[in-house]
């Protein structure tokens, strides 16, 4: 059954995740939580680029993970890693919008693995979305502000784990390696 917020709005399901997602933070006053939006959009930008290139890929999927992966940052107990609360938002709401119990549970995957960090991406589109997430943060500015918070070595580690990660995919870490290089000169050249 869908919900009844949903029903005639003539949007498909992907639109009513983009509208969860930033109904959900527009209740939150928090900067972080302003950086988040801007952030998705962000990698629903790589997710586009990276699906022009594996059209066997289930877009819907890949796109209603984009805008689910991190919307357990502001839902749920926020000492659980967020792509824990975001895996359980995604069960939650997906069938209330009509999406069936098969791409329900390929989203959160995609969701629950987009870190690589305890559960790796099994699927191809659990690997256009991690891709698309740390490439996000390669082509943007959260390193600056972490290294202006004084998280060097955060940021040192982050950088290789997104490097990693963009190599999910073929192709991009290729594109993106001279960016990598320049955030690594530039890390070392940050003040302390």
């Amino acid at each position: 059954m869908i919900q009844k917020e949903y029903i005639g709005s003539g949007a498909n399901c992907v639109d009513f995740a983009k509208e969860h997602f930033l109904r959900t933070y527009d209740r939150c006053d928090d900067p972080l939580y302003e950086y988040h939006k801007r952030h998705v959009k962000e990698v629903e930008r790589w997710a586009k680029i990276i699906l022009k290139d594996f059209p066997d890929a289930d877009e819907e999927v890949v796109l209603l993970s984009v805008w689910l992966h991190d919307i357990g940052r502001y839902k749920y107990d926020q000492n659980t890693d967020h792509a824990i609360n975001s895996q359980t938002e995604s069960l939650r709401f997906l069938p209330k919008i009509g999406v069936s119990p098969e791409k329900t549970l390929a989203v959160a995957h995609c969701v629950r693995s987009h870190r690589n960090k305890d559960i790796e991406p099994q699927t191809l589109e659990a690997k256009i979305l991690a891709a698309s997430d740390s490439a996000s943060h390669m082509t943007d500015f959260p390193y600056i502000v972490l290294m202006g918070e004084g998280k060097k070595d955060y940021v040192r580690a982050k950088i290789e784990r997104d490097y990693r990660d963009i190599g999910l995919i073929p192709g991009v870490q290729e594109k993106l390696t001279p960016l990598y290089t320049a955030w690594k000169h530039l890390l070392d050249a940050f003040p302390e």
